[in-house]
């Protein structure tokens, strides 16, 4: 699983009552504000020592970040899961018939289908 630090650095800045520009300006960053807003949005990654940078700028260590953003994306795996257990979705899913569990899945897609649209 690959993990997305550009939420944490986001909330970090936001926390921090920072705009863009000046998280760039104060981490000394040879980088544009837009780049900051491309690594928040996921569409980038930073290197090793940019991360040092923003990681020492927010007081904290690389693996701090990193532990920070993977117990963020953890969090948002286990809340995605709609029934309580794996074992509730298994026991639900048994119990319906054959044409149920296709009228099931192509009501699923249909729901990913509306979201997606937005």
């Amino acid at each position: 699983m690959a993990i997305q630090i550009g939420a944490i650095l986001k909330k970090r800045r936001e926390w921090a009552r920072l705009t863009q520009q000046e998280l760039v300006d104060h981490t000394g960053l040879d980088r544009s504000n837009s780049y900051i807003g491309a690594l928040e949005r996921g569409k980038t990654s930073p290197t090793l020592e940019e991360l040092e940078q923003l990681a020492r700028y927010f007081r904290t260590d690389v693996v701090e970040l990193i532990e920070e953003a993977r117990g963020s994306a953890e969090r948002r795996t286990q809340e995605s899961v709609a029934p309580e257990t794996p074992s509730e979705m298994d026991r639900l899913w048994a119990a319906l018939s054959e044409d149920d569990r296709d009228l099931l899945l192509q009501f699923g897609e249909l729901l990913l289908r509306r979201h997606k649209r937005g």
